[in-house]
């Protein structure tokens, strides 16, 4: 976009300026958003959004069998899953003498500073439960010590989900250690085809994306296909044999992942059921002058929250052999 070349110390000029050169730098289409690639995005109207789990409905009952009416089942409450908004926050000061001395390629490049950090703060938000998908504990985008412990008190992948509050003796894994190969996407489907929910009932997983580091973007379109551009065979077969798998895989390319190893497999109908995002009050930006000091304030203040319901949507993969 054009910058006009002179700028007077004017709420009336300086506004619509700084929105503009801001608003243009958030459009820009290189900066890819993984927000509704990852998540069901969501509006919001409360402080806090509740999740409370129900279990399976179980199957149907056969009509003599109860009694010649419907058979209603009960359901058993699971773990509640809670989203609680949390407000952030940038903001940057630029003196009068910066504007009336038109500096203004400087103060351009201010305000796409700003845009560029609300941009990577969204975006390291929504692979944090992903960085730390392995663990209880672990840092937050800010490197600051969080939990993550599920609404099961499991992190998002363990060999050790229960199955419900009331039975916790019954187990089930959604974690992986192995590196990505057509033969460990074909465990972690084997995986996901054999959940069942709190009565034992099959949930028909079918695992349909992965999200890998750019370190294994390779194998993931190697395993993936592209369109129009695959050869139909296994990647590495000697025997060429047919890859079964080609034409069914979404890659998802994750720059903001923080380990190169780790991969993550999802099926994306239970991805957009399962993982949230709400947006309470998206970025917000303005302008204001301080009249003692001189000083023109641009802010950037949203509210908003992530997480997950439950993990039954996903595998992950550490990568990583363990000796």
């Amino acid at each position: 976009m054009a910058v006009q070349t002179y700028l007077d110390w004017d709420p009336l000029v300086l506004q619509p300026v700084f929105r503009a050169i801001y608003q243009n730098e958030m459009d820009q289409k290189l900066k890819k958003d993984y927000i509704p690639i990852l998540y069901n995005v969501e509006g919001s109207q409360k402080a806090v959004e509740l999740f409370d789990g129900a279990g399976g409905e179980g199957l149907m009952i056969p009509w003599k069998e109860s009694n010649n009416q419907v058979a209603y089942g009960e359901v058993q409450e699971l773990w509640r899953a809670q989203y609680e908004h949390v407000k952030y926050s940038l903001g940057r000061e630029i003196d009068r003498d910066f504007v009336d001395d038109l500096k203004v390629p400087q103060l351009k490049n201010i305000l796409i500073s700003m845009a560029d950090a609300v941009y990577k703060t969204q975006q390291y938000q929504a692979v944090e439960i992903y960085n730390n998908g392995f663990n209880t504990t672990g840092v937050n985008y800010l490197g600051r010590p969080k939990s993550f412990k599920g609404p099961d008190g499991q992190p998002l992948y363990s060999a050790s989900h229960p199955y419900s509050p009331t039975n916790s003796v019954d187990v089930q894994s959604n974690l992986m250690t192995k590196e990505l190969t057509i033969d460990t996407w074909d465990e972690a489907q084997v995986m996901a085809q054999g959940w069942v929910d709190d009565r034992g009932v099959l949930m028909a997983a079918n695992l349909d994306e992965i999200m890998v580091h750019p370190y294994n973007m390779r194998v993931a379109f190697q395993i993936a296909g592209i369109d129009g551009k695959g050869i139909g065979y296994e990647p590495g077969s000697s025997d060429f044999n047919i890859n079964v798998f080609e034409g069914q895989i979404k890659v998802i390319v994750n720059p903001f992942l923080t380990s190169q190893k780790a991969w993550f497999a999802f099926d994306s109908g239970r991805r957009r059921q399962h993982a949230i995002w709400f947006w309470r009050r998206r970025a917000e930006n303005g302008t204001i002058e301080d009249f003692d000091t001189e000083v023109a304030k641009f802010k950037v203040v949203g509210r908003w929250s992530y997480g997950y319901n439950t993990p039954w949507y996903t595998i992950g993969s550490t990568g990583v052999d363990p000796a």
